[in-house]
């Protein structure tokens, strides 16, 4: 005798609340930023900003202070060559006008070849270059034996009776950054001390 197969029900049917429920996943765990996370990530940036400017607005005012002197250094060295090529006197001076020298290092810079010694530049005499004047937080001041009104060299490259210092100061934000180029009668530059140039430019504000 024969047995018949069972017979397979049909599955039911999925309503649209089934479908919902059986097709839905357990959402994952989200991360985000809670309000305490920003205040505290807030207030660290702060305070990393607050030390990390000023040290870099630090250095690079010590950097200008170092480019300009430099800069200077360059031009006390390239009028003694220039005095020794010419065979004759140079003169490293501030003026306003081109032809005079004068005591106030503000001013743009001179260099020029002194053929009759007179300390003027004449119109047969030669301005080998013009550096323009300082802005107005910086300052030189030429402290030297004889005349402050120029450094000059002789044809041998010497100074002649000329001996001193000459200080480069620049001030940011009430911070003194200080160079110096020490001269002797020899001719020959050399660096200064910092603490040095410190002390002049403020005897120099007084």
């Amino acid at each position: 005798m024969k047995t018949s197969a069972p017979v397979k029900k049909p599955p039911p049917k999925l309503t649209h609340l089934n479908r919902v429920t059986t097709t839905a996943k357990k959402p994952k765990n989200q991360l985000g930023f809670t309000l305490v996370n920003l205040l505290v990530t807030v207030s660290i940036s702060g305070i990393l900003a607050s030390t990390g400017i000023p040290a870099i607005s630090t250095a690079y005012h010590s950097q200008q202070a170092r480019a300009n002197y430099n800069e200077l250094f360059t031009l006390v060295q390239f009028t003694r060559l220039q005095a020794v090529n010419y065979h004759s006197q140079a003169l490293l001076c501030p003026t306003a006008d081109n032809i005079n020298c004068i005591n106030d290092w503000h001013q743009p810079l001179m260099i020029f070849i002194d053929t009759n010694n007179d300390e003027i530049k004449n119109d047969n005499e030669e301005i080998l270059r013009i550096r323009k004047g300082l802005d107005k937080d910086e300052s030189i001041k030429w402290n030297a034996s004889g005349s402050r009104r120029y450094l000059r060299f002789k044809s041998d490259g010497s100074t002649g009776n000329q001996n001193g210092r000459l200080s480069y100061c620049l001030t940011k934000s009430e911070k003194l950054y200080a160079k110096q180029i020490v001269m002797y009668r020899s001719g020959r530059p050399r660096r200064g001390s910092e603490k040095q140039a410190i002390e002049k430019c403020y005897a120099n504000k007084n």
